[in-house]
């Protein structure tokens, strides 16, 4: 008779106490890590004094070190982040009832942290967020009320991820970098500066604004844009029509930075510059230089029937598993979803 290889959650509230194992689970798939890596490199840099903004959680299976799960309850510039989990295991590889004894294990040692209410949401892979938010409910429904937003129509977000790489670039790059209508037109590309202040307040509240229940307000918007530019993480499509002044027409951000892997995380244009290409043409430009660095671009976009443009002008600059014609499967295209829990306090991500 086989025995049930041991299980155990430890915590970490300073990401220069996280263990070598730790790190080397998440560049095993650098790519899905996305979620938890970048922000963990950053916090090696943080003060001791800040760690009770910060936690991450590993599940270990077996005797040894092996990396089963890694949790993280983290807290950026605009307050708390969901929880996110990742796991280096494949979809494959993931069974119903292990995951269940380790979700366990995770949920129970995250309430032995945190208050039940900071717990306002889980990202991850679908059956790691289902199984979290069922274990979740059940352990917290009673004592505090918390319910778990399951139903399909509830999601906070069902997304999937999807890379562009050198290789599925698309390497036609004049329908991108030709001027959108006419000649009345102008365009630029670049990174923002502190001059794009406004211009990308407005889009960073345009873009919260397709991303309940995350909306911002005018101070954080401000907030958001002054950081995007001041660390260099936000390019522009600047557009203007003869003598007219310049305009913001479309924002993309990218703010998860590691080893070989760059995310983008906004991609937004003003209504007003809408249909012109602008989004195509300053994705296009920025993954070219992200690419000149590093081996893949990641991001992750809606599901939601009215984001099939947004889909399509992903696939058209080189993002793999979108094309709504194709019917294979992708390797490393996956669906992830956000499951929201109602009677806690909501952060922003």
């Amino acid at each position: 008779m086989s025995s049930v290889p041991p299980r155990r959650a430890v915590a970490y509230n300073h990401a220069s106490d996280l263990p070598a194992e730790f790190w080397a689970a998440l560049r095993q798939n650098e790519p899905a890590a996305n979620i938890i890596l970048p922000f963990a490199k950053k916090a090696l840099d943080f003060p001791r004094e800040d760690s009770n903004d910060q936690l991450w959680i590993i599940q270990y299976e077996g005797a040894g070190n092996n990396v089963e799960f890694v949790l993280s309850c983290t807290r950026g510039l605009l307050g708390n982040y969901p929880i996110f989990v990742y796991t280096p295991k494949s979809s494959t590889q993931l069974t119903q009832e292990e995951n269940h004894d380790s979700m366990l294990q995770l949920v129970l040692c995250l309430l032995g942290k945190v208050p039940a209410q900071r717990v306002f949401s889980v990202f991850s892979v679908p059956l790691v967020a289902e199984t979290f938010a069922d274990i979740f409910e059940e352990q917290t429904h009673q004592t505090h009320g918390i319910r778990a937003l399951k139903d399909p129509r509830d999601l906070y977000y069902d997304a999937t991820f999807t890379f562009c790489t050198r290789e599925t670039l698309n390497k036609t790059s004049a329908p991108f970098s030709s001027r959108p209508e006419s000649e009345d037109f102008l365009i630029a590309l670049r990174r923002a500066d502190i001059s794009n202040l406004e211009g990308i307040k407005v889009l960073c509240k345009g873009f919260s604004c397709t991303s309940p229940p995350y909306i911002l307000d005018d101070e954080h918007a401000e907030l958001e844009a002054r950081a995007l530019i001041t660390n260099q993480l936000a390019w522009v499509h600047m557009i203007r029509r003869g003598n007219e002044e310049w305009e913001t027409a479309c924002l993309v951000a990218a703010t998860r930075e590691s080893e070989n892997v760059t995310a983008i995380t906004k991609v937004f244009t003003a209504e007003k510059w809408r249909g012109r290409g602008c989004a195509a043409r300053l994705l296009h430009r920025v993954c070219e230089e992200i690419l000149q660095k590093k081996e893949r671009v990641v991001l992750y976009v809606g599901n939601a029937s009215e984001l099939a443009s947004a889909r399509r002008i992903y696939h058209k600059v080189g993002f793999q598993g979108l094309n709504a014609q194709q019917e294979e499967e992708v390797e490393n295209v996956e669906r992830w979803i956000e499951i929201g829990f109602e009677g806690t306090t909501l952060g922003y991500w």
